[in-house]
């Protein structure tokens, strides 16, 4: 069975590390404007709507 994470860099075409840093990010509160600026390093310099439409589905998916 796959993780959220395999199942989101599935779907966006990331590498699921930068799909684990998102999360972690988004988890300790960060905002997605926060990390579409200033945590570039950490997520291969996706743009906000990506990192905006993988919060989204991340929530769906827990919510499953």
């Amino acid at each position: 069975m796959e993780t959220i994470i395999q199942i989101l860099a599935r779907e966006l075409e990331r590498p699921e590390q930068h799909i684990e840093n998102i999360i972690t990010l988004l988890d300790e509160g960060n905002t997605v404007p926060f990390i579409a600026r200033y945590r570039k390093e950490m997520h291969g310099a996706m743009d906000d709507q990506a990192i905006r439409t993988l919060a989204d589905r991340l929530q769906y998916l827990r919510n499953l």
